[in-house]
């Protein structure tokens, strides 16, 4: 009994560690890379957005995950979710093993469960690979505890289950055909075991060319799965543009200078942001760091550096750059997705430029999030009441600057 104890206690703490480890990672190591994916993406609690998702293979998994990645505002609630998912991952995993090979200690069983869920930990890092494969992974092992224990029902349901699981969680189902691989262990049954999980396979096969004629996605990005990865890859930014983005998130001005002073950013965007925060600490003088932006559509590279230059623009006053740089933002998010914090930007360079009738339209898109809503009702006031905008300390300024000097484009 002791030792039965003893196992036990030792496996949940390794998960532990092991979680905890995963938190701090994501928490004090790559912050930038939990709030971008946030940023990327705008999730709407309404029953279009719903249907958007399921009608599309594997839909399910990416609104499941869009739903998560809303809470990824505040670094400690990504870390925490990231961590949640991949502790869950890691038992999963190790009660699938249990069934699958029942004569392997547990002691080795143990250390290969944590092996997907590291895999997944790694590939997380970059932000070309969706929060949606994670998911994806998870729902699939999921399914394939509800499996029957014997074999006839199994085999019975796992055929079910690839078409079904399919439109849930897209081609990641196909781990229902390996799964059922562990019946290998019958030696009299071992070529009818290779032949149903052929047909398995064959059947995704069938169901993933039958579904590429009835939605808007090519074969190819369909055997991948929507959205486990990014269709186009690099156009989201790199690590250095997300970390210089997060720190003038957060106005640390101080920091950005400190890190640049230890190593001279690469890109233009970076290097702006670095200009800015120089002056915030008297470091540069306007002149200067006006002359600093000149070519400035150079610096809209990827998502994350056109927000980075969207913000620069604003704070300098220049409403018309700040909004065509968010407009770049928009159309380089991840896989066609819209972005809240875009369509913040966006609010806010439509009332001081005037349009109302545009800030309403995107004030009623932001209405129908979780965390943004309370900001778009705010912000619903100056579209009803144009006049009191001259009164606010922000946007009062900003519109009679807008007002004053000629309206121009990108130079």
């Amino acid at each position: 009994m002791k030792d039965v104890i003893k196992r036990y206690i030792t496996k949940v703490a390794l998960t532990t560690l092991f979680g905890l480890a995963v938190f701090c990672f994501w928490m004090f190591v790559r912050p930038a890379l939990v709030v971008e994916r946030e940023a990327i993406q705008l999730f709407l609690w309404n029953s279009d957005y719903l249907m958007s998702r399921i009608i599309i293979p594997g839909g399910l998994a990416r609104y499941v995950a869009e739903f998560l990645v809303q809470y990824f505002m505040s670094e400690a609630a990504g870390a925490c979710v990231i961590a949640v998912l991949l502790v869950l991952l890691q038992r999963c995993m190790w009660v699938l093993l249990r069934r699958c090979l029942p004569a392997v200690k547990e002691k080795v069983l143990s250390a290969f469960s944590f092996l997907p869920s590291v895999a997944l930990w790694y590939l997380l890092c970059d932000m070309d690979t969706s929060m949606t494969l994670l998911v994806a992974v998870l729902l699939t092992l999921l399914l394939l505890l509800l499996l029957p224990s014997k074999r006839n029902a199994s085999l019975l349901s796992s055929f079910v289950l690839v078409p079904v699981g399919y439109w849930i969680v897209g081609p990641m189902v196909s781990l229902i055909a390996v799964f059922h691989l562990r019946w290998l262990r019958l030696p009299a049954k071992k070529v009818r075991v290779w032949t149903e999980s052929v047909a398995m396979m064959l059947l995704l096969v069938a169901c993933v060319v039958v579904s590429s004629y009835f939605v808007p996605y090519s074969l190819s990005n369909m055997a991948k799965g929507i959205d486990y990865f990014s269709i186009q890859r690099g156009k989201i930014g790199t690590l250095e543009m997300m970390e210089y983005d997060y720190l003038q998130r957060k106005k640390a001005w101080e920091m950005i200078v400190g890190k640049a002073a230890k190593e001279e950013p690469h890109s233009r965007s970076c290097v702006n942001v670095v200009c800015l925060a120089k002056y915030y600490q008297g470091l540069m003088s306007p002149d200067a760091l006006r002359e600093s932006l000149r070519e400035p559509y150079k610096s809209l590279t990827s998502a994350t550096s056109a927000m980075m230059m969207s913000d620069i623009f604003f704070q300098m006053g220049f409403v018309n750059f700040s909004q065509r740089a968010v407009f770049e933002a928009m159309e380089s998010a991840s896989n066609y997705n819209k972005s809240g914090r875009a369509l913040c930007r966006l609010t806010e360079t439509a009332l001081v430029t005037g349009q109302y009738e545009v800030a309403l339209k995107y004030i009623s898109l932001l209405e129908e999030t979780l965390f943004y809503r309370r900001w778009a009702m705010y912000m619903r006031q100056f579209v009803d009441h144009p006049e009191s905008i001259k009164d606010h300390p922000k946007y009062g300024p900003l519109q009679k600057i807008y007002s004053e000097t000629e309206d121009g484009m990108f130079i």
